[in-house]
């Protein structure tokens, strides 16, 4: 009889990872938690200098006597737009944040963030200060000027606009299970849902006259409307963010005119068209004040379960309506980044980046002609994209007379850091200029190569290529990526390019970025194992009271855990209202949980043993 030879003992040793944490470290990792996402360790504190809201734990109280004020003044700023909410005599003319000041009718205490305050001590302006040209002086507009800005629809803020950058969608759906669901589209709106998509466009577009034309219009916006029954014109005037008011258009055009200097007419720009104005609802509407846009398009979905399944969603409430009592419809914001130019469309994008080089670096297009207008580094593209939010031209991206230069980057994060910042809340403000942060990136990062025996020929070869038969093929590729060329110009261009080696850098976003972290991913499995724990986080900015904090709400988080006093679709509005708070709080929950509960970076063992490797990206 054969023996059987004993088992060989489990090696237990590679399963400690699945030990359990004792109740002694659960305890230690909750009240920790705990501490980390208190009131008083969440709670932030504006800067009177560069007006951030700023972790209190980063705010320090400096005497006036130890603050050189001269250090915080732009004596460039026009006397009628220096600030007026404080006594700026008191404060030797220096250009402040209320909020960050103890006393705002005398001489007082100033809170001013650790960064600010080593600046200020080299001595040199801090490079955020408000006094360094971001101070956009939203409270000296006049008050019908003022609240025009303020209630202007997005639609209304696109005639405005000198240029775009987007291409914006709106879907309205009506919210099946709502008490007022199949009742009449007049007595319903309030069980509508809307969703913003925004597009990016290639080029950035401008308009030569305000408002734009018809044709302009038409390629910028459009609805559509999923619902059971075609919406009829009743129904679609009962949308507020898609209606148009042509006083509150008129009052906004003509003060930009009057007192932006990115507005003035001239060559290129011919100012007000009272003509476009008239015709904005059709002909014979000149005495309609308020209706949709003759040119906008509009179109209609039946609700069926396809497009169900392709718009549901698993957040409890996600189909949730006001109550009776509670009005506006729920506009949710998506943004889109264009994806195209990457190494996987190695022929375009090699295409891009030379007709970006032979047109010196420019890439806006002007409507009525070929002129190019500097995209990257151009002061007043701020102003003409979103006039709402610098209407006095003050304080664009790369200003130069700027006293401490900033980066696009630094600025874009600076000025979605600002207590109360109406560039915190606009809907299409932060995609934009991502895209726009995106395509420069591209192009920063993309360099050429060719044999050393072919570089003079090559050389002289591109610099003399015909730039518009370029962006012809850049078309004509963009449209059918197996395009074949019509002519020998194009062929010539073509064989070229063959000549000529595009190498990219790392660039977040692109699909080449995305396929090194799957390679990183694939190289840490085939050396520490495949994964067998999966674990995902979803924090609901709707229903925590963080978002509040964030937002600017003085409450209590301790106190709002215990109930929240807003209704759920009052929390959905707010949330859809402050998409920076929401971002911040998700940052939180997510960094806090890697440092909290996994403890990874730090000594001893989080609640999975101990992490190695995190990849968030």
């Amino acid at each position: 009889m054969t023996s059987v030879p004993p088992a060989p003992e489990e090696d237990t040793a590679n399963f400690d990872y699945l030990e359990i944490a004792n109740m002694e470290l659960r305890r230690a990792i909750i009240s920790e938690w705990q501490q980390t996402m208190s009131t008083a360790a969440l709670t932030t504190v504006v800067c009177a200098v560069c007006a951030r809201d700023t972790n209190i734990s980063s705010i320090v109280f400096v005497k006036p006597r130890k603050v050189d004020f001269a250090l915080l003044c732009n004596p460039l700023l026009p006397d009628n737009l220096q600030p007026s909410s404080y006594n700026r005599v008191a404060y030797g003319g220096a250009i402040l944040h209320p909020k960050g000041l103890t006393n705002i009718d005398g001489l007082g205490d100033l809170r001013i963030c650790k960064e600010c305050r080593s600046d200020l001590a080299r001595p040199r302006m801090p490079r955020f200060a408000l006094a360094n040209w971001l101070y956009y002086g939203l409270e000296k507009l006049p008050n019908s000027v003022s609240d025009a800005f303020r209630r202007a629809t997005p639609v209304e803020r696109i005639l405005v606009s000198r240029a775009r950058a987007s291409k914006i969608s709106y879907k309205f759906s009506e919210l099946p299970g709502h008490v007022m669901y199949k009742k009449p589209a007049v007595t319903s709106q309030r069980c509508v849902k809307g969703n913003i998509a925004i597009h990016p466009q290639d080029t950035t577009s401008f308009n030569e006259v305000l408002p734009p034309s018809a044709e302009s219009i038409r390629d910028t916006v459009c609805a559509v409307f999923v619902g059971q029954t075609k919406p009829d014109l009743q129904t679609i005037r009962q949308l507020t963010p898609i209606l148009v008011r042509k006083s509150r258009v008129r009052i906004m055009i003509e003060f930009l005119v009057a007192h932006n200097p990115h507005y003035r007419v001239g060559e290129t720009f011919k100012g007000f068209s009272k003509s476009n104005l008239d015709n904005l609802f059709g002909p014979g509407t000149q005495g309609v004040d308020e209706d949709v846009l003759c040119s906008m398009e509009i179109g209609h979905i039946g609700r069926s379960d396809g497009v169900e399944g392709a718009t549901s969603s698993y957040i409890p409430g996600q189909e949730d309506g006001p109550a009776k009592d509670e009005e506006g419809v729920l506009m949710e914001n998506v943004g889109y980044t264009d994806n195209d130019d990457t190494p996987v469309n190695y022929r375009r994008m090699t295409m891009v980046a030379l007709a970006h080089c032979l047109a010196d670096g420019r890439f806006l297009k002007v409507q009525a002609g070929s002129k190019l207008i500097p995209d990257f580094r151009n002061p007043n593209l701020l102003s003409w994209l979103f006039p709402h939010l610098d209407p006095w031209g003050i304080g664009g991206f790369h200003k130069h007379e700027r006293f401490t230069p900033l980066t696009m980057a630094q600025q874009l994060k600076y000025l979605l850091s600002v207590h109360d910042s109406p560039f915190r809340k606009d809907p299409d403000f932060a995609f934009v200029y991502y895209n726009i942060l995106q395509k420069k990136a591209v192009y920063d990062s993309v360099t050429f190569r060719v044999s050393g025996r072919e570089r003079e020929s090559v050389v002289q070869q591109l610099l003399k290529v015909d730039v518009v038969v370029l962006n012809r093929l850049i078309a004509a590729f963009k449209e059918n990526p197996h395009y074949k060329c019509k002519n020998a110009e194009e062929s010539s261009i073509l064989k070229l390019l063959l000549k000529v080696n595009a190498v990219s850098h790392d660039l977040p976003g692109s699909n080449g970025y995305k396929i090194a972290l799957r390679n990183q991913i694939r190289g840490l499995i085939n050396d520490e194992g495949t994964p067998t724990l999966f674990i995902t986080l979803n924090p609901s900015d709707r229903d925590h009271p963080l978002v509040r904090l964030y937002a600017g709400d003085e409450i209590v988080l301790e106190d709002a855990m215990q109930g929240e006093e807003l209704s759920r679709w009052k929390r959905t509005i707010y949330a859809a209202e402050n998409p920076a708070a929401c971002a911040k709080f998700f940052d939180t929950m997510m960094t806090n949980f890697i440092s909290t509960v996994l403890r990874y970076g730090r000594s001893g063992r989080g609640l999975l043993v101990s992490v190695k490797h995190i990849m968030a990206r």
